[in-house]
């Protein structure tokens, strides 16, 4: 389908963060030490890279049960909950860390809240894996912030990292009203820089382009929320795992193309993204990836 004046932009904020970047690097670093490396669910919100890994040794099990003795256990990048840690440390297997650094400050955060006294709220989706890890962390004393208890004193607030961060002021403006009694509040704005970038990326790319397509897996909360605030901005956004979902009549009559993809995003199925879309448009693209994180 060849138009003129076609123009592609591409995020500069697309693809793995460094959060994910560092937890595949370990991966694949334990996998050429050690036979039987393992992850207790997937490591990232990518089945194509989990494919990946999986193709190189690193097998995803869905519980400790399942743990043979002697093996290695790589933390997923979201972190696990706290009995879970414990559990494999009583196993007596051999754990590679590989939490994202500011997944595993806020779970530092929460700890240290209930220690003072503080019922802690978490901001996030209670079944994402990375809230449950930072539930735990409260020892019975952290909620999600819509379950904070009647009449609570001392209340501590943080965020699940890849929340919207107006989303996240949201929350704490709720919390503020729903809890007429507390005489203390803390909070903790624990979504991640590279998070909030990007969102404010997405956000700026919706107000010019005509569509958005947004790269990342199915099960990935931040390239759903990505999706989500170019939605709520108006422009029609279509959320793919890989270049073979893309349909043609998406482009029809579109002169501006935006491509984006969440932070579990690998480059290499960006530019076939990128590639594809190319060929169905013949437009031109205007890549801004050379300014992405390291």
């Amino acid at each position: 389908m060849e138009r003129d004046g076609v123009v592609i932009c591409v995020a500069s904020k697309a693809g793995f963060c460094f959060g994910v970047k560092r937890a595949v690097q370990i991966a694949f670093d334990a996998s050429e030490k050690w036979k039987e490396v393992y992850t207790i669910g997937p490591l990232i919100h990518n089945p194509q890279v989990v494919s990946l890994l999986e193709e190189n040794g690193i097998r995803v099990l869905s519980s400790l049960e399942e743990v043979p003795h002697g093996a290695t256990v790589v933390i997923r990048s979201h972190g696990i909950p706290l009995d879970d840690l414990r559990k494999l440390r009583d196993k007596g297997v051999r754990i590679i860390d590989a939490t994202c650094p500011f997944v595993k400050k806020a779970q530092e955060i929460v700890s240290n809240l209930v220690k003072k006294g503080y019922l802690v709220a978490v901001v996030g989706e209670a079944e994402h894996p990375e809230v449950k890890a930072l539930l735990s962390y409260g020892e019975g004393k952290a909620f999600i912030y819509k379950d904070i208890p009647e009449g609570a004193k001392k209340i501590g607030v943080v965020s699940q990292t890849t929340q919207i961060l107006s989303d996240f002021f949201d929350a704490v403006s709720r919390i503020m009203k729903g809890c007429e009694d507390f005489t203390e509040l803390r909070v903790f704005n624990t979504v991640c820089q590279s998070t909030a970038e990007r969102q404010l990326e997405c956000k700026n790319m919706a107000a010019k382009v005509e569509v958005l397509i947004v790269v990342g897996g199915k099960n990935s909360a931040n390239t759903k929320r990505l999706v989500e605030i170019a939605s709520d901005c108006g422009v029609k956004a279509y959320h793919i795992e890989v270049p073979d979902e893309l349909d043609v009549s998406w482009f029809f009559d579109k002169k501006m193309i935006g491509i984006t993809a969440g932070a579990s995003t690998p480059d290499w199925i960006i530019d076939a993204v990128v590639d594809r879309v190319k060929k169905l448009t013949g437009g031109i693209v205007q890549d801004g990836r050379v300014q992405r994180d390291e």
